[in-house]
């Protein structure tokens, strides 16, 4: 009896270790449905050609760099390709493939094992269960993932999704863009020997550069297997293949330098096939920098000399130069600017309702000036008495200028400074219509292009436009064009700046009959500036020493300054006689007496005259002497 109950205890215990086995598997085998990742990534190619070309004004390639190639890969891909990535999948490349103990991993799951050895596709497996990581069934759900993989849609298809994604180096993805990068033609058509190479190299990580023996190595694996399998053309030593590899373009760094950094500061990336068009021109540059070498031994000996041209028909910066250091003299070395801030004064005049024929008197004025006294003086106290306000500025009368600016409003002629693009915080002191205050020369160049667009403000720079690979106009931060004074008064004081190098002073400079200029001698010659407008160019040159000493009496804007632009506008204009500005509309010319101002009428001649310019709607009337203040003004 005593053994009977053993027995029963035997088989019940047997019974419910049976049952709880059977449970304890049951529990332990995963449901491999809720481990089924998105395999859409797998067929979509995000990527696109990146890249950046820089054009200037006259076609020179400045830089053309390739940042990623990818082409979309055709539907039809030569059977030898496949073969050659089978056989590279199970036998040369490394990866965890199917092995005797995931035969009792993958037991009642249903997973076939075609595929499992293939590492392309389990390296596919590998990127859709990448976010499983910390399952402890990895393993399992990585080789249900292949095999379903290959059930859905087959080896070739997979490895034409891998074949359009392929990393074939240098920047370039998927077999296409690598066979017309480095052979110029499509998959399609290229020779068994260039199949070769494009499989070794997609299979290996480098070109034949990097090493030549394990790459003609792994071509003549492939070679032997296309062989074998009864491929035509593989028969023959492939050695010495000849490809072509990207190969970018960085001419003229120091100028394309300044475009790129433009665009970071703009904020434009390469996202696509873009093509800059700049302002820049290789010739103007060139004919810049030969100005400057033709007057350097007219300079002072160790005097630095520079020159910054704008193009303000298109907003752009086209040329600077300079004896050293052209960047840092033109765009961040600062000077006071002298005279050359004196058509401030009158384009504020003009805006405001004065005309250029009124009548101003130029003497030596006092001010009380915050309890002290300001007397300034002319030009080797050189004063003309009592004169229309535009001999003023043709004669950089500072005494006549300085009284026009009080009258006008100081402030308001900071204010316009400013509007028109003066990069300095500018205060309405008396002495501030001499240009006391430093600008760089290429800030005082975009001013001057302001005036020379008849007061049409561009957001000047060295990016003209900006496409894309269809054509279309890739949009960025630039700013829209502004009108920051009227379009006569900017009209008025250019005409008045053309007699400046005709008679006035930059007589003798040689600048061509018609521009409009206007020169700049700060105290004790230190500082040697001239500022031309010639439609498109707005250009700046100055003349001085590092060590801000004098460069002696002859150092003046008109004598070292306006010469260097006299020689760029002989290069670059092509022999042009005369320089013609349109006038606007709006602005009407009439005949002024030279002396007394008043317009030439009926009842009124004189034998002295000239074309003066006047907005429409404030015309003076015929033989009207009009005066800025009443004479007994003190």
């Amino acid at each position: 009896m005593r053994y009977a109950y053993l027995v029963v205890f035997i088989l019940s215990v047997t019974v419910i270790f049976t049952v709880s086995c059977t449970k304890l598997y049951k529990a332990d085998k995963i449901d491999l449905k809720i481990y089924s990742p998105d395999d859409s990534a797998l067929f979509y190619n995000g990527r696109k050609t990146r890249s950046l070309k820089v054009v200037s004004k006259d076609g020179v390639t400045l830089y053309h760099k390739t940042y990623e190639q990818a082409v979309p890969t055709p539907d039809y891909i030569p059977s030898d390709i496949y073969s050659m990535m089978n056989y590279a999948g199970e036998h040369l490349l490394k990866c965890s493939r199917f092995t005797v103990k995931d035969h009792e991993l993958v037991k009642g799951y249903g997973i076939l094992q075609d595929g499992l050895n293939d590492c392309f596709v389990l390296d596919m497996a590998q990127q859709l269960t990448a976010g499983y990581g910390d399952v402890p069934d990895r393993r399992l759900i990585l080789l249900s993932t292949a095999s379903e993989l290959m059930r859905k849609y087959g080896r070739e298809k997979l490895y034409h999704a891998f074949l359009e994604t392929a990393y074939m180096q240098s920047d370039i993805w998927g077999i296409q863009t690598a066979a017309n990068q480095y052979f110029g033609k499509g998959i399609d058509a290229c020779e068994p020997s260039e199949k070769l190479w494009l499989m070794s190299a997609m299979t290996l990580g480098f070109l034949p550069e990097e090493h030549r023996d394990d790459f003609y190595n792994r071509m003549a694996v492939f070679a032997g297997e296309m062989v074998k399998r009864g491929k035509q053309g593989y028969d023959q030593p492939y050695l010495n293949i000849d490809y072509d590899t990207p190969k970018d373009v960085y001419e003229y760094p120091e100028y394309t330098s300044l475009v790129l950094s433009e665009m970071e500061d703009r904020g434009i990336a390469p996202v696509d096939e873009l093509t800059i068009r700049t302002g820049i021109s290789i010739e103007s540059m060139q004919a810049a920098q030969d100005a400057i070498s033709e007057r350097r031994e007219k300079l002072p000996e160790g005097a630095a000399a520079l020159m910054a041209v704008v193009n303000f028909e298109d907003g752009t910066i086209e040329a600077m130069a300079a004896t050293d250091k052209f960047r840092y003299r033109t765009m961040q070395m600062k000077r006071q600017i002298g005279s050359t801030f004196k058509p401030m004064v009158y384009l504020t005049a003009f805006s405001n309702g004065f005309t250029p024929n009124e009548l101003i008197v130029d003497k030596q004025y006092t001010y009380g000036n915050y309890g002290r006294t300001y007397t300034p003086a002319n030009f080797e106290d050189f004063y003309m008495g009592t004169i229309p306000l535009r001999k003023g500025l043709v004669f950089s009368l500072n005494n006549a200028t300085i009284r026009l600016a009080k009258i006008t409003g100081l402030k308001k002629v900071a204010d316009t400074a400013e509007n028109m693009g003066m990069e300095y915080d500018i205060k309405p002191y008396l002495s501030m219509p001499l240009g006391v205050f430093p600008l760089t020369a290429l800030n005082l160049a975009k001013v001057y292009g302001t005036l020379g667009a008849y007061g049409v403000r561009k957001d000047t720079g060295f990016i003209m436009d900006v496409t894309k690979a269809d054509g279309e106009p890739f949009f960025y931060g630039k700013k829209a064009d502004e009108r920051v004074v009227p379009e006569s008064a900017a009209f008025q004081v250019l005409h008045i700046m053309r007699d400046v190098a005709r008679i006035g002073t930059a007589k003798y400079s040689g600048l061509i009959k018609g521009s409009a200029a206007k020169t700049g001698t700060t105290d004790e010659y230190k500082d040697a500036w001239t500022a031309s407008v010639f439609p498109p160019y707005a250009a700046v040159a100055w003349v001085g020493y590092d060590d801000n000493r004098s460069m002696g009496e002859n150092g003046t804007g008109g004598g070292f300054a306006a010469p260097i632009i006299a020689a760029f506008q002989r290069r670059i204009l092509n022999g042009e006689a005369k320089i013609d500005f349109q006038v606007p509309k709006g602005v009407v010319l009439k005949n002024v007496d030279t002396y007394r101002g008043f317009v030439i009428g009926k009842g009124c001649n004189s034998r002295y005259g000239y074309s003066e310019a006047f907005s429409a709607d404030n015309i003076p009337a015929d033989c009207v002497v009009s005066r800025v203040e009443p004479p007994d003004a003190p």
